[in-house]
């Protein structure tokens, strides 16, 4: 089975069967265990999630505590070895990852596989063929099922995947290189997730007043929401022939997006209305999964649905719009609006914005100090942009040198035999 053009490939490479590179492909058994994280001697069994497409994650494991169950255990996790998902979602089954860190007490349960490699200097270049988008696609339509959620894939045709093999030093020299990139990508992710927690534990301290800057030492105050924040409303004078952005809010406080843009007439619903820099938007039907946002200048002039409301800050010596902003991310925040909500299942609650307003939150006292908060936590935002952009981009280079690197289309230098030794 082949997933490529043999025939683009260079002369010097051949093709061959991962039977051919594996010397044994074993699974675990699945026991028992506890959902916590392992301490010191304990044993444990990975969670099928601790394999996703190129990402291994030793601490996706259940600590395994009875000793009839520990003596069950088989197939312990080696660093270097290559794992794969034999059973999971159509998703994710075929997903692969090299263990990249000791893994000391840790065992596989019976869907997932462990490949040791006949030569070992294979197992980078390997692990990355693997994730090559044709090779990807079609160990996953390997999985086979009645069930929807789950798909299997049979010893037997994993073995008999065909890939694409160059020669040895070039093999090992991609290897090289593409472990490079994609450790350079998990560093990048690293600090992603580092700026991540900061920012979230910052939001904690500061929009709690638990820390406070320097020179601000005034009680911060509670006050009604209705008494810092006002609807309004511009509902759209309708034009069959004008062109309406229409905007919609994500869930999660994800921020706003431009949904589409119709021709009055296309649109089905008339009730519109125009929103401007510095409203506060309310997605009435999702307010309880986090859809609220501020709208900022890239998004002015643009449409909103009957189903949003609008909020604005009443009085601008007393609140800074930003400053709500960010506290409406925080699960207090979440939970008034929940409360705020009325109805019998969750995805079909409905808001009600009198209740909402006759809520409480804790204000900074003055709006020094609330720009002070709102500009160390912008701060947070654009480092967490600014990394997101870096990685993004980096993804895109490892995604174009495994395609390049993998099928021949770009060949690596090999240092001559004489300026090796």
């Amino acid at each position: 089975m082949t997933s490529y053009d043999s025939n683009d490939l260079p002369e010097d490479w051949s093709e061959v069967f991962i039977a051919d590179l594996v010397v044994s492909l074993n699974a675990g058994v699945s026991v028992n265990g506890e959902g916590r994280s392992l301490g010191l001697g304990e044993k444990g069994v990975l969670k099928v999630s601790a394999v996703s497409y190129g990402s291994f994650d030793a601490t996706a494991a259940k600590v395994v505590i009875k000793q009839s169950e520990i003596v069950r255990l088989r197939e312990a996790v080696e660093e270097g070895r290559i794992i794969v998902s034999r059973s999971n979602s159509p998703e994710f089954v075929g997903a692969s990852a090299r263990v990249n860190c000791p893994a000391e007490n840790l065992f596989l349960p019976d869907k997932l596989w462990q490949m040791r490699i006949e030569d070992e200097r294979d197992e980078s270049w390997l692990s990355h063929v693997l994730h090559l988008g044709s090779i990807r696609k079609n160990l996953s339509s390997l999985g086979t099922g009645t069930s929807d959620s789950m798909k299997n894939i049979s010893k037997g045709d994993l073995l008999t995947l065909r890939l694409p093999f160059p020669p040895d030093d070039e093999r090992w020299r991609i290897g090289d290189i593409l472990d490079f990139v994609h450790d350079s990508c998990e560093l990048l992710q690293d600090r992603l997730s580092l700026a991540r927690t900061r920012r979230k534990a910052l939001m904690q301290q500061l929009l709690t007043g638990k820390r406070r800057f320097p020179g601000f030492t005034k009680p911060w105050k509670k006050v009604a929401i209705g008494d810092v924040l006002k609807e309004v409303k511009r509902p759209v004078v309708w034009n069959d022939e004008e062109t309406y952005k229409l905007l919609s809010v994500r869930r999660r406080s994800g921020g706003l997006f431009l949904r589409e843009e119709l021709q009055g007439r296309k649109i089905l619903t008339k009730k519109m209305a125009t929103t401007k820099t510095g409203d506060f938007l309310i997605s009435k039907m999702q307010v309880v999964h986090g859809a609220t946002a501020m709208t900022t200048p890239e998004f002015d002039g643009m449409h909103i649905s009957g189903s949003y409301v609008v909020l604005r800050s009443s009085d601008e010596s007393k609140l800074d719009i930003r400053y709500f902003d960010w506290a409406a991310k925080t699960k207090w925040m979440y939970h008034q609006a929940y409360v705020s909500s009325y109805g019998v299942h969750i995805e079909k609650m409905t808001f009600n914005l009198k209740d909402y307003l006759k809520r409480e939150v804790e204000l900074p006292p003055t709006i020094d100090e609330q720009i002070k908060i709102i500009e160390t936590l912008d701060l947070c935002d654009q480092e967490i942009t600014l990394l997101e952009q870096q990685l993004k981009a980096y993804q895109r280079q490892k995604r174009g040198l495994m395609q390049q690197l993998l099928t021949g289309k770009r060949r690596v230098k090999v240092p001559a035999v004489e300026e090796r030794s």
